[in-house]
């Protein structure tokens, strides 16, 4: 590359909504079987300050990525322009939401910063979400929904957005919100005559209402903060609408309105969780009366029974009723593939042992102790040849 090149001119601080531009290629770099494309002016915004760059069209070319590296933006495209005019063409509906998501973003951080002194750490712009990392440890439910009200407050009285290069010690005159580290010339953010400055290279509104919302979607605790999860603009609107639906849907099922889902579904809940109750109750019942069948019907030292319905939760509950009675064990669950193989410790087998030495053999994976072990085969084949080792080798 020629050193002589001079900074890219960003048109996109000009205009944040400019996409569309006529510009002069001035360089060509080929590099890891892609082409580098330095241009004298350019509508794509670089990767850069927590959001992901610009993509389009250069002469109907694919923009794939673009990066800013000494004040020179590149480019990055499978095939090389040929054109030393090209027209480049940034996604205008991706632009539009990175700068309804970074203006959120810093409306939200204003926000935090106003009502609890709450310092933003970190951010990132993706694809679903925007993050913020507030330095606050305990954050509470109510600081979160007058944080967010607050947020919006500022969105809806359509404040102007001013962007203007400064000085460091120009800048540290200003009503800052967070410390500035770089050097040289400065962006400035200013949003309203007081609502926040920050220093900022992103692209942005042009007013705050242009924003239109802010919605907190969840929030978590991470690394002694607070991590906030946001949606501005048309992505709030569409995550609106998705669960609106999976409102309606909900209501409809319980045959309720909105308003009376919670209650029918804690109701609910509590029902199934009393039915439960109810069942492992019976269930157990169930297993004591199989158990004491099993002991009653057995001639010799062992109990061998294979069940086609029952799972393998049934045979923890038989174990538990035949656990410290003077049989060896080996019962099996078609229904899960599953295999339970256990005595009291009155017998000289060691069944984690002997699994572990032969149970790969026949296609199982588990393992136990020496009283007792279990196993899970991929088919019902591999569980009754497994039995059968058992029975001819375990057992003698």
């Amino acid at each position: 590359m020629n050193n002589m090149i001079n900074a890219t001119e960003k048109l996109f601080y000009k205009d944040p909504y400019l996409c569309q531009a006529d510009c002069e290629v001035e360089d060509v770099i080929e590099k890891d079987g892609k082409y580098e494309v330095i241009l004298k002016s350019t509508p794509f915004y670089p990767e850069g300050g927590g959001q992901p760059s610009d993509i389009g069209y250069m002469d109907n070319i694919k923009v794939e990525y673009v990066y800013e590296k000494d004040e020179v933006i590149y480019h990055v495209m499978s095939e090389k322009p040929r054109n030393k005019i090209v027209h480049c063409e940034a996604d205008l509906e991706r632009r539009i939401d990175h700068n309804q998501q970074h203006s959120g973003e810093h409306l939200m951080s204003a926000a935090f910063f106003k009502l609890y002194n709450g310092v933003n750490a970190g951010f990132h712009l993706g694809e679903d979400y925007v993050t913020l990392d507030i330095k606050i440890k305990d954050m509470t439910e109510d600081m979160i929904k007058k944080a967010e009200m607050e947020a919006n407050y500022y969105v809806f009285k359509n404040e102007p957005v001013k962007t203007y290069f400064v000085t460091k010690e120009e800048a540290e005159k200003l009503p800052l919100r967070k410390a500035i580290t770089a050097e040289g010339k400065i962006r400035m953010v200013q949003m309203g005559e007081n609502l926040d400055y920050s220093a900022c290279c992103g692209t942005q509104v042009r007013r705050t209402g242009e924003i239109r919302i802010i919605k907190i979607v969840k929030w978590e605790k991470n690394k002694g903060m607070t991590r906030i999860y946001i949606k501005c603009g048309l992505r709030a609107f569409k995550d609106y609408i998705t669960k609106n639906d999976y409102v309606t849907e909900i209501a409809r099922g319980f045959s309720v309105e909105d308003s009376e889902i919670i209650n029918k579904v804690k109701s609910q809940t509590d029902e199934i969780g009393n039915l439960k109750k109810k069942i492992s109750t019976l269930y157990s019942t169930i297993a004591q009366n199989e158990a004491e069948q099993l002991m009653e019907n057995s001639k010799d030292k062992y109990i061998i029974k294979e069940y086609k319905e029952e799972g393998f939760d049934f045979l923890d509950k038989l174990y538990e009723h035949l656990k410290n009675e003077e049989y060896i064990l080996i019962l099996t669950s078609l229904k899960d593939n599953r295999l339970l193989f256990a005595h009291n410790g009155s017998f000289a087998i060691e069944c984690g042992k002997l699994f572990k030495e032969k149970l790969k053999e026949f296609g199982g994976r588990g393992g136990g102790n020496a009283k007792r072990a279990q196993a899970n085969f991929q088919d019902t084949d591999s569980m009754r040849s497994f039995t059968e080792y058992l029975k001819e080798n375990a057992l003698n």
